[in-house]
């Protein structure tokens, strides 16, 4: 085992690296700036010489001042704190965003830097012209109650997701993955991103993916392959095409891919380190996992 060196020993993971807010660095490098200019007032050389310790402390630390979260929660507008927060931004149910630019998670700053949770980072068609919850009961993967009046899971596809669901570990998914995105399934990595809070598909310091949970992620390749006999054009959907109609089932489990206990559905207060919002999620009642976060404002009825 390689003995820590000082910057190891100095260094807070949990407030540097992919988990720095961006924010909370601003903040504090505005802060390590008026102090270096007030010592810079007494001896000037000193200004020089405390910035870079006030920058070091900042770097390795990732804030100068304890408590730097609150601060920004309180007096920055959440629109500024949208623009830098890394949370990937929920989507509507049943529809699908456009695809998002390539992100490096540890340098993201900006939300046209995000990945949509559940759906992949890649070029090609947008998946905004397609609906999705109509192609799904097209393609028989949905159906209505007996009521006429609810969406359902069409039992024979409910029957076939769950057998792909039981067969998924990690190599499918990486073999799955790689089809979506025509990369080499070798190079793709798994890991879980922002305190466990998200978990991403990486290639090369490059995050093409990012799920509620690894749950979600299984739930979504399970669905991929259930539905790719029940399209004639399987083949000529993108890769976000593909993920967004993934995406677009996971509303209707009724048992968590991870464990097999009961799922809910149910509001909660989702935050970063500088913002709180409300969202709906579908969580697992045994394990905790999400399984799908939609933005509670995501789902307001439009204005007419």
């Amino acid at each position: 085992m390689p003995t820590p060196t000082l910057a190891d020993r100095l260094r807070q993971p949990e407030y540097t690296g992919e988990n720095r807010c961006t924010p909370c660095t601003v903040v504090n490098v505005v802060i390590a700036a008026a102090l270096s200019l007030l010592l810079g007032v007494a001896w000037p050389p000193l200004a020089l010489v405390s910035f870079a310790v006030f920058a070091g402390a900042i770097y390795f630390r990732g804030y100068l001042i304890p408590g730097t979260p609150t601060l920004t929660k309180t007096y920055f507008p959440d629109r500024v704190l949208r623009w830098f927060d890394k949370e990937p931004t929920p989507t509507r149910v049943g529809s699908a965003p456009a695809a998002p630019a390539t992100e490096n998670d540890a340098d993201a700053e900006s939300t046209s830097d995000q990945v949509e949770a559940g759906q992949l980072d890649e070029g090609g068609e947008s998946a905004e012209e397609l609906d999705v919850e109509a192609s799904l009961l097209e393609a028989g993967a949905l159906d209505w109650d007996e009521s006429g009046d609810e969406l359902r899971l069409d039992p024979a596809f409910e029957s076939a997701w769950n057998d792909e669901i039981e067969r998924t570990d990690d190599a499918t998914i990486r073999r799955r993955l790689a089809d979506l995105t025509d990369l080499d399934a070798d190079d793709i990595s798994l890991e879980s991103r922002s305190r466990n809070r998200w978990f991403v598909a990486v290639v090369d310091g490059t995050t093409i993916g990012t799920w509620e949970s690894r749950a979600a992620l299984v739930a979504d390749v399970a669905a991929d392959a259930a539905l790719g006999d029940r399209f004639d054009d399987w083949d000529r959907l993108t890769g976000e095409q593909r993920s967004a109609l993934a995406r677009g089932l996971r509303i209707y489990l009724d048992r968590c891919p991870a464990c097999g206990g009961d799922v809910r559905f149910g509001s909660e207060t989702a935050e970063s380190c500088c913002r709180s919002w409300e969202v709906f999620v579908v969580r697992c009642d045994d394990c905790e996992e999400r399984l799908l976060e939609v933005d509670a404002d995501a789902l307001e009825p439009e204005a007419a």
